[in-house]
């Protein structure tokens, strides 16, 4: 084989493990780990896990953003309006993992079909 040969197939190795490289970084740092499913994602770096629907509620615990959740049902209930939330809205999702309680609509990200509750 020549020598411009091999050296033209070890530049193109040298490219495909480049752009693999970038292929892999873009794929773990392009979303959380847990966007798989719902998860938090609030401006404020977390959510409280309310006892009702309405931020008059006792909060029964807080969620740091990327925290994955299992949406169990909706409810329209209080308007909550930035910058308590991500965008003003009246639904509020119940959850059930890894504790239950109450959670503003805009503070899931990666919703997906409930039901009413």
């Amino acid at each position: 084989m020549s020598k411009s040969r091999v050296a033209f197939r070890r530049r193109l190795g040298r490219a495909a493990a480049i752009v693999g490289a970038a292929g892999a970084f873009v794929a773990m740092t392009s979303l959380p780990a847990s966007a798989a499913g719902p998860y938090i994602s609030s401006n404020s770096g977390g959510a409280n896990i309310r006892s009702c629907a309405n931020t008059g509620c006792s909060a029964n615990g807080y969620y740091g953003n990327g925290t994955p959740v299992t949406m169990v049902c909706w409810t329209d209930a209080q308007w909550v309006y930035p910058p308590n939330s991500n965008y003003a809205s009246n639904r509020w999702f119940r959850v059930s993992a890894p504790r239950s309680g109450y959670i503003h609509s805009s503070l899931v990200a990666a919703q997906v079909s409930t039901p009413a509750c």
